[in-house]
């Protein structure tokens, strides 16, 4: 259970590095290839009232690569493996429902759209706000 448990505040602090230093600081440079994240993604959000239909295969194909970079985790603690997967699985779920319904999002994922709606510098968490709140970068 300990294993689950920390792979779970892995997976928050993970999710925030990413979106916070790939997606958005080097995703503001010119010709990088996280870009997509701010160029496509916020842009629509921006324009759509929160809403994005597409579905992102870059971050998919991301979330299957972390997951095959972080195997030999499965070796020493398949719960924090386990933990990290469903993390994943969870990530792709909620950010692509919370986008088709704003107003869902609002109410129950209020960080993230606060994100896109609010500060774009702020609440960097989708699935659990824990390394935003530990970080004081929400709200």
């Amino acid at each position: 259970m300990i294993g689950f448990i920390l792979g779970v505040i892995y997976s928050s602090f993970l999710e925030w590095w990413i979106h916070k230093k790939l997606f958005h600081e080097l995703g503001r440079k010119k010709g990088s290839y996280w870009s997509f994240h701010l160029r496509e993604h916020h842009a629509d959000c921006i324009k759509n009232n929160f809403r994005d239909n597409k579905f992102s295969t870059r971050e998919t194909f991301g979330l299957l690569l972390l997951s095959v970079i972080h195997l030999p985790v499965l070796i020493f603690s398949p719960m924090f493996y386990c933990a990290t997967i469903l993390y994943a699985l969870a990530f792709i779920i909620l950010h692509n429902y919370g986008h088709h319904n704003p107003s869902w999002a609002k109410k129950y994922q209020t960080w993230h759209w606060r994100h896109h709606m609010e500060n774009p510098n702020k609440n960097w968490n989708v699935v659990l706000p824990l390394a935003d709140w530990i970080l004081k970068t929400d709200k």
